[in-house]
């Protein structure tokens, strides 16, 4: 019986030990380390009024159009799709080793690669309303996801400079500068720094709004004292593996709203910051616009009751907002001028008419052109408040047009009687 117990408990014994074994032999599941984004989405003019649900502000800003986010951390891009998550929506897993990575650029991208969303940079512009500005860190632990909650604010009309990059594509890691300086001349008071609008595109074939890769302005106030009033500084996008005669851009440049063309090669840019530092044009008021030729088209707006000045929306700019106070319904008009700079009608045309058309809390407004000018563009702003902006592409209401002769918006606003007008339009002869 003593015998029989022993073998018994050599037998468990073996048994355990096997056990053991077979245990430490099978490998124990790693989860895999990383780090989840959870995006939440709004507005800039609901981030600025603290309102946070992105949802009740049309289909521009509906996220569930975004098809993936672009984030870099650490030097790397990574190109990660999206899917839903409760009311906002969350990235698939970014595998990462275990340490602290710097989050430098986050951007979501519908499914044709239009940008839609971006978190801005602190000390941007857009970077006071979200609670994480870029740039921060996520640390990554062994066998941890981590989620990060990140805001993101709609993209619009805006600019990438209003978020804190140059360009929406962060793949660009090389750019060529160059600033321009412009003068105009009147007969009494001589020379004057103009206002500069430049907008760049690949080729004069691909001027569309989804085609601009950078755009800028400066307002020409000289007695500012402040540089970047008076110089515009572009921003070329450079790929240091393509020889740089081969590379070229067109620039289309408003000088105090009139329209200048051109096509610029990186390989001048070179010689005129070896050369000269800058682009000074028109500098002794003979009309000499280097690369820049007169396309036929300026800035045109309707003739307000404010000028931008003493809006205090900027020092140099012209142009007029003009403020309708306890209207009925009915049909109101207003002069439509080109190429008035300095706000005087004498530097400019008449060259159409608004017309603001009330009926309720809509109103349709509409512009004619008067025979031998048509428009290339139209800007609106309308609203219930007082405009905080002179630049156009910002107005909210924006056409393309095609040689029009007449065109027209109908916008929505609290219908009590007050509200402010801005109608910009590109007009040519």
């Amino acid at each position: 019986m003593k015998n029989l117990l022993r073998t018994f408990n050599f037998f468990m014994a073996f048994i355990a030990i096997l056990f053991m074994y077979s245990c430490q032999d099978e490998a124990v599941p790693e989860e895999p380390s990383g780090v989840e984004f959870i995006f939440s989405g709004d507005r800039v003019s609901t981030a600025k009024a603290g309102a946070a649900d992105f949802k009740k502000n049309g289909e521009s800003c509906d996220m569930a159009f975004a098809s993936y986010a672009v984030i870099e951390m650490a030097g790397t891009s990574y190109t990660i799709d999206l899917k839903t998550w409760g009311d906002n929506f969350k990235t698939d897993l970014i595998e990462l080793p275990p340490g602290t990575y710097e989050v430098t650029s986050s951007q979501l991208y519908d499914a044709d690669n239009n940008p839609l969303y971006a978190t801005p940079k602190s000390g941007s512009e857009f970077g006071q309303f979200v609670n994480q500005p870029l740039p921060f860190n996520v640390n990554v632990e062994n066998y941890r996801k981590i989620e990060y909650d990140l805001e993101a604010l709609c993209i619009e009309e805006f600019t990438p400079p209003q978020f804190g990059f140059i360009f929406w594509d962060i793949a660009i890691r090389e750019v060529k500068n160059l600033c321009i300086f412009a003068n105009y001349c009147e007969s009494e008071t001589g020379h004057k720094v103009a206002s500069l609008d430049a907008f760049i595109y690949p080729n004069a074939s691909e001027t569309s709004e989804e085609d601009l890769i950078w755009s800028g302005s400066a307002d020409g106030d000289f007695e500012s004292g402040d540089v970047s009033n008076e110089l515009l500084c572009l921003k070329f996008p450079y790929d240091p593996s393509i020889p740089k005669e081969e590379q070229s851009y067109y620039i289309e440049l408003f000088v105090n709203g009139v329209l200048y063309e051109g096509t610029m090669p990186l390989d001048k840019i070179d010689l005129i910051n070896e050369e000269d530092g800058y682009l000074h044009l028109n500098e002794n008021c003979d009309e000499d616009y280097d690369i820049f030729t007169k396309a036929g088209c300026e800035t045109a707006f309707a003739l307000g009751n404010n000028t931008f000045t003493e809006l205090g929306l900027t020092n140099g700019r012209w142009g007029w907002a003009h403020e309708f106070t306890e209207v009925q319904d009915g049909t109101y008009t207003l002069d439509i001028w080109a190429g008035a700079g300095q706000n005087n009608t004498s530097n400019g045309v008449e060259v159409g008419l608004l017309t603001v058309e009330v009926s309720g809390s809509d109103i349709t407004v509409t512009y004619d052109m008067s025979p031998g000018y048509t428009m290339s563009e139209t800007h609106l702003y309308l609203g219930d408040d007082m405009p905080t902006t002179v630049a156009p592409g910002q107005y909210g209401n924006i056409n393309n047009l095609e040689a029009a002769t007449s065109d027209s918006f109908t916008v929505s606003y609290s219908g009590d009687g007050n509200f402010w007008i801005i109608a910009h339009a590109v007009v040519c002869e």
